[in-house]
């Protein structure tokens, strides 16, 4: 079961269209009075500069992909990861990565019905460790390395990015950004009060249509590390 970090950060340079350009400044005050350009420009400053943040995510295309997750840029995370109706709960801390998976993970990362049991029967319902060559949450737990996309194609300037209307997420009032590209439709709701922070987004149309929330900036994630894990190595995985 491979979930990559890529999968989420392609949305959101995808959903900016990730023209950070030299913006010329405006007179006038909030947000939303300002170009999409420079919205642009403060939304990557704000979501880079972030300590932590929750992602709640889903993707439903060739794959159904979900994650509903707790992330810092220490590399720590907390939550859940699924993948074609299978399920982990999926911790990191210290640099190391624990699951808890369902049947039908098992299934699908052993290749068949009769290890996923063997394995469970051994496992029962204990965290597992990841051993090496084994971790592929990793780098999805690392909030530093998801968002690092939004700064690699800075020069990138797409003319397909425009403003869109002022609405509310969560009770927080946004602006949005909407992209075209390719017959895909994504929609950004940017935060105007506090920190330009991505609210949510919704991707539609193309191969891998999707929508993401974002919430809990900057709020401490406690991730502790489960007693008694057993050693994927250990089960000759």
């Amino acid at each position: 079961m491979n979930v990559r970090k890529s999968v989420v950060a392609g949305v959101l340079v995808s959903a900016l269209g990730v023209t950070v350009l030299s913006a010329c400044g405006s007179e006038e005050d909030g947000l939303a009075s300002k170009s999409a350009e420079e919205i642009q420009e403060e939304t990557v400053d704000a979501m880079r500069s972030a300590k932590s943040m929750k992602l709640d995510f889903e993707q439903t295309g060739s794959q159904k992909i979900s994650a509903s997750m707790s992330l810092t840029k220490s590399g720590e995370c907390t939550g859940t990861l699924g993948m074609d109706g299978a399920n982990a709960e999926v911790r990191r801390v210290d640099g190391t990565t624990y699951m808890k998976p369902d049947t039908k993970f098992w299934e699908q990362s052993v290749g068949s019905p009769e290890q996923a049991q063997l394995i469970e029967a051994t496992v029962g319902d204990r965290w597992v460790e990841a051993g090496s060559g084994q971790d592929d949450f990793a780098s999805f737990c690392d909030l530093d390395a998801l968002l690092k996309g939004l700064d690699e194609d800075k020069g990138d300037k797409k003319e397909n990015t425009e403003k869109g209307d002022e609405g509310e997420v969560r009770g927080t009032p946004t602006i949005e950004l909407i992209s075209k590209e390719d017959g895909e439709t994504t929609t950004v709701n940017i935060a105007t009060e506090g920190e330009a922070y991505i609210l949510s987004l919704k991707t539609e149309g193309g191969d891998e249509p999707g929508s993401a929330e974002f919430s809990k900036f900057n709020e401490k994630v406690n991730v502790e590390a489960p007693a008694d894990a057993v050693n994927l190595n250990e089960l000759g995985g």
